[in-house]
């Protein structure tokens, strides 16, 4: 047996090279998974993996030597220990030509968290994990193989209560096994890595797409020695600090903020600001930034251009230049700038496609035309038509500095390409020869190319360009999938952000979309998933953001909730109010967790209740960052069903209410009998103690009847009343807090005028009651009236620690 140390953890391997034991060095607790079959490597060879038939160690110079009979090879690892971890490394490989070779998959019998993209698993007392050293190292198991386990374990694995506090894992995965350095098996989980021979042209599925052509790269890491992982076992309460003594010892990056390494750091997780500023707007931006308490203000939409990443000249006519000077405007009021990015998506406008087209544009496949090809020719003859008839989005091919796009392909030879369009997205139509090699370009429904592994590394220098010379300190990587059309899986994907990371020099907090590879974790500050387009504040992807919150939990990142929306009133939505904010914000309390709050530049000067708004997100984030909440509080403010008031109190302290808030109650004249006058009876319960009335009335327009109006709104408990001697207009609000007055405000939330009540409402009593209501309708077709009841339970002081 072969015995080595990583940590706390004691790894045995027999004599065949399989991995049998991982013990807890201090009370000798096995979590290796007896039932499965562990070989410390694979390698593969012509299409095959292979486990090996031997091993041995030389402990002077620590080198493992793995020999398989099938192919041939030997392979020999060299083994490093630290104190909380131990280093593995491929430093030569002989006897056959490898194309990849994979750690593990390693089978433990932890099952209670599993950390997809951290690449560690715990069950609250005890972690193990493994992590990819370099950019070569990718998390996960190649996509060509067959593996070893049956990926859809996690969907049958037993939910059991997740020692990270957030809910039930493991079976809510969020990416494919192929993607995932640790994955959950039926009663425990596993862990892998590999590295591949990227010098050597292939042909695997590359995006979901089958059998297509990967082109060969150069430089160290396209070969497979220098492979290396780390694997470790410690207490599940250090699993952090041992990552960071690899980031360390390892010379991995290692992002700090505020002085404070990112994944612990509470500066990762603060909120932001989201609107389309501009040069002239900046100092508005900025301003609303603090409103809100914020200190970051991220542009959504800067470019004109993907690839060159050219700015908009009518957002910023000064270039770059005016870029940076909206950065120090910003940096002088305290305030950070941020950019949204699409990574390696390219749009047809950019340089590198029009008016000639970059020959690093990344293709499907490539054909030759068979016959000469006339500048006006219609249809054009090819040798090979698979690359044509893959199903993208746009059907453009390049031939020389021309793009063409075509309707279909001829069902059998000849192969032809039909009703071609010449000259396309204003390149030039040229005559061309037979022999002449014509590539389809891969495309995506976003109307954009992709470059290719070569090519994008000119990205990656331009985004790190921008960023020194203008001070920008937030970044997004919004559709980072798109370099997985390089052929080159996680490695692309891992050296196009690191390319970008070491060129900015400084902090930077970077998010991004979907790809996660273990090499990355440790240079993304965090993620936030969760878009508010096209549905209502409290419906928009929220079980995807509360599913996140878990994702987030099992793989140390920190946490945020994604972006939420002020909107503006339209035909679909109401413009956003108070309790929808709150709503929000006590949300993102409860889970710990930032969030983007987007808001056009035009809506902020629309909307009335803006300083409001603004001004509970300042009040619930200065708490949230102060840590005032108790995880009693924070268990209940995670409830999406609840609602909350929060309210400033002293230095450091704050109240907090929780609030009912009714279902609309509806008054129709269309329900009324003939000669009823207007009016209704709800049956309402007050689930909080004795309270004045709180309400929020809205005038809904029939078949979009704006002269439509209600007048002298009244009310009654019993025998008291509150009556409001006015009119309330068609997609107008009447908001009583509680007093005697009416607050009449337009649809975006602009005060009209105050009416007061001749006397006191009446008293909401504490369980059942019926509320009534009546008024006259006035128009045709006569409006609907919308109610909203509002009640408040009993405060709660809310204080930083140390108040």
């Amino acid at each position: 047996m072969i015995n080595l140390s990583a940590g706390s953890l004691r790894i045995v391997l027999d004599s065949a090279g399989k991995l049998v034991g991982l013990n807890r060095s201090e009370n000798g607790r096995e979590y290796a998974a007896a039932r499965c079959e562990s070989p410390f490597i694979r390698i593969v060879v012509e299409g095959k993996a292979e486990a090996p038939s031997s091993a041995s160690y030389d402990g002077g110079t620590g080198t493992l030597t793995f020999a398989f009979a099938d192919s041939g090879a030997r392979v020999e690892v060299v083994y490093t220990s630290a104190l909380r971890y131990a280093a593995f490394e491929a430093t030569r490989i002989v006897g056959a030509d490898a194309d990849a070779l994979v750690w593990g998959p390693y089978a433990t019998s932890v099952a209670d968290s599993v950390g997809e993209s951290v690449g560690v698993v715990h069950d609250g007392d005890f972690a193990i994990g493994l992590q990819s050293l370099n950019m070569k190292t990718v998390g996960g198991w190649p996509i060509e193989l067959v593996s070893p386990f049956d990926p859809a374990e996690a969907e049958r694995a037993n939910d059991r209560p997740d020692p990270n506090g957030g809910g039930h894992s493991p079976s809510d995965m969020k990416f494919p096994y192929a993607a995932c350095t640790a994955w959950p098996l039926d009663g425990g989980s596993l862990l892998q890595a590999f590295a591949r021979n990227r010098s050597k042209a292939a042909r695997r599925t590359v995006w979901n797409l089958p059998d297509v052509p990967v082109a060969p790269i150069g430089g160290d890491d396209a070969g497979i020695v220098g492979t290396r992982i780390a694997l470790f076992g410690c207490p599940a309460g250090e699993a952090l600090d041992t990552i960071e003594a690899i980031e360390l010892g390892e010379g991995l990056p290692h992002p700090l903020f505020e002085g404070v390494w990112g994944k612990k750091s509470p500066g990762a997780n603060q909120s932001y600001f989201i609107t389309d500023f501009t040069e002239a707007t900046m100092a508005d931006a900025v301003r609303y930034t603090k409103e809100a308490g914020l200190k970051y203000v991220y542009h959504p939409d800067p470019f004109g251009q993907w690839g060159h990443f050219a700015l908009k000249e009518r957002s910023f006519p000064n270039g770059d230049d005016g870029l940076r000077d909206c950065v120090r405007l910003a940096e002088g009021e305290g305030v950070r700038v941020g950019l949204h990015t699409l990574s390696n998506f390219t749009t047809l406008n950019d340089p590198y496609v029009a008016p000639v087209p970059d020959e690093r544009l990344q293709t499907v496949g490539a054909s030759r035309l068979v016959s000469r090809m006339e500048e006006t020719a219609g249809d054009l003859e090819v040798d090979d038509p698979g690359p044509f008839t893959v199903r993208l989005f746009r059907q453009t091919a390049r031939i020389g500095s021309e793009l063409i796009e075509y309707d279909a392909v001829t069902d059998g030879a000849p192969w032809k390409l039909l009703n071609v369009k010449r000259g396309a997205n204003g390149t030039t139509a040229s005559a061309h020869e037979p022999g002449t090699e014509i590539s389809r370009l891969w495309d995506h429904p976003y109307d954009v190319l992709f470059p290719s592994f070569e090519l994008q590394d000119e990205y990656s220098a331009r985004i790190a360009e921008l960023f020194r010379a203008t001070g920008v300190k937030q970044i997004s990587f919004d559709g980072l999938e798109g370099l997985y059309a390089t052929g080159q899986d996680d490695y692309g994907v891992s050296r196009f952000v690191r390319r970008c990371y070491d060129g900015w020099g400084e902090e930077v907090i970077n998010d991004a979309s979907i790809v996660v590879p273990n090499y990355l974790w440790h240079i993304f500050t965090r993620f936030n998933w969760g878009e508010p387009w096209g549905a209502a504040t409290r419906e928009g992807q929220l079980e995807w953001r509360l599913a996140n919150q878990r994702y987030f939990a099992r793989n140390f990142i920190p946490p945020m909730l994604g972006w939420f929306l002020i909107r503006t009133a339209s035909d679909r939505f109401e413009a956003t109010a108070p309790d929808e904010i709150e709503w929000v914000l006590s949300k993102a309390a409860g889970y710990r967790a930032g969030f983007a709050l987007v808001a056009d530049m035009p809506v902020l000067e629309r909307i009335g209740n803006r300083e409001r708004l603004l001004g509970a997100v300042r009040c619930w984030e200065s708490a949230r960052l102060a840590g005032a909440f108790t995880p009693e509080q924070r268990e209940r403010l995670r409830d999406p069903k609840s609602d909350w008031h929060l309210e400033p109190a002293d230095e450091g302290e704050w109240t907090l209410y929780p609030v009912e808030l009714s279902k609309p109650f509806v008054c129709s004249p269309s329900e009324l009998q003939p000669g009823q006058p207007g009016g209704a009876d709800w049956a309402y319960y007050n689930r909080h103690a004795e309270q004045p009335l709180r309400l929020c009335l809205r005038v809904i327009p029939s078949y979009g009847s704006e002269d439509a109006a209600v007048r002298r709104p009244t009310f009654y408990i019993g025998s008291a009343c509150l009556i409001f001697d006015t009119e309330v207009a068609a997609n107008e609000y009447l908001v009583c807090d509680g007093d005697r007055f009416g607050r009449i405000y337009d649809r975006d939330w602009n005060l009209l005028r105050t009416v007061r009540a001749p006397a006191d409402g009446p008293v909401v009593r504490s369980g059942g009651q019926t509320i009534s209501f009546s008024c006259k309708f006035t128009g045709d077709p006569k409006p609907v009236v919308s109610v909203k009841i509002m009640t408040r339970g009993l405060p709660e002081t809310v204080r930083a620690p140390g108040r």
